[in-house]
């Protein structure tokens, strides 16, 4: 085997390796990529604020506080149904009217109260 044959089957090694290296470290960051954003994803908490039975207890609200990414917000839960909001309140009321009807009222400190009015099918 002449120099030039040596050579070459070096050269072809050390390509065949290079491209091997690449490839595995496309993939270890293609991991990392997806292990981050599985962590953000199932790190979003929810913190139940508040639960409010309609006065014969037939009906609920539940009001809880998502630590979505970016932002924070608030979810109202009835009825198999959510309302959501992005300002967090620093009070929340729950008024009955029925076992059918409820207002929730959310305070901010400073602000004209926001009211959502909850209707439940009878």
């Amino acid at each position: 085997m002449s120099w030039n044959d040596d050579h070459n089957v070096k050269r072809e090694k050390t390509k065949f390796l290079t491209k091997i290296g690449c490839f595995f470290s496309v993939v270890t960051l293609g991991l990392f990529v997806v292990i981050v954003i599985a962590w953000f994803i199932s790190s979003s908490q929810e913190t139940q604020l508040k639960v409010s039975r309609s006065p014969n207890k037939t009906n609920s609200i539940e009001i809880v506080k998502k630590d979505d990414f970016p932002d924070p917000t608030i979810r109202i839960n009835y009825d198999n149904k959510s309302i959501m909001k992005t300002n967090i309140p620093d009070k929340i009321t729950v008024e009955w009217k029925n076992d059918y009807e409820a207002v929730v009222i959310l305070t901010k400190q400073g602000r004209v109260p926001e009211t959502i009015k909850i209707k439940f099918k009878p």
